[in-house]
């Protein structure tokens, strides 16, 4: 089984878009001074976001290689999509499904809810992450299809950020919450 190249797809979309915005300014400008716009200017924050995302899933595909006897296969494409899965691990204890992602800040679950209600919410310094636990959803529908209904365990892995030291966030809403050093 070919494991794969952690970040492999973030990369590529990332230099797409650097190209595409090259071109776009040098066709716009000419290419003397639109290479100087380009030199002048900073990219798209969200163009800096896939590089910064690569990054993170090789962070992590770094830490899931220090494991012994496990299995990770990396940025697996999913049929008839677009989208990737970040990485796949097979260990003893069961199949995973890691989701890289690369926030700074300590993760903490806080109750958003008034005085009555109950309203848990997954934070990542001042970044609302709630949304990363339910997206992982489909990730998990496509492995469990995959290998015949297997178990198969959501994990969201934030690569940099701080942990609080007591009672850190072990799970929200069924997914496993890890760091570089704990996955």
């Amino acid at each position: 089984i070919e494991p794969g190249m952690a970040g492999k797809s973030a990369q590529r979309e990332y230099e797409r878009r650097v190209a595409k915005r090259e071109a776009r300014v040098k066709e716009r400008l000419g290419s003397r001074l639109g290479g100087v716009v380009l030199a002048i200017t900073d990219e798209p924050q969200s163009t800096k976001a896939w590089a910064q995302g690569a990054k993170g899933e090789r962070k992590v595909a770094e830490s899931l290689a220090r494991v012994p006897g496990v299995v990770v296969l990396h940025d697996r494409c999913v049929p008839m999509s677009l989208a990737n899965i970040d990485h796949i691990v097979v260990a003893p204890a069961g199949v995973f499904v890691v989701d890289a992602k690369k926030y700074d800040g300590e993760v903490r679950v806080r109750d958003r809810g008034g005085l009555f209600k109950t309203h848990l919410r997954l934070y990542v310094g001042s970044h609302d992450c709630s949304a990363l636990a339910d997206a992982i959803g489909w990730q998990i529908r496509e492995v469990k299809g995959a290998l015949a209904n297997a178990g198969v365990t959501p994990v969201l892995c934030f690569v940099d950020a701080r942990w609080p030291l007591l009672f850190p966030p072990s799970e929200f809403r069924g997914v496993r919450l890890e760091s570089r050093r704990t996955l």
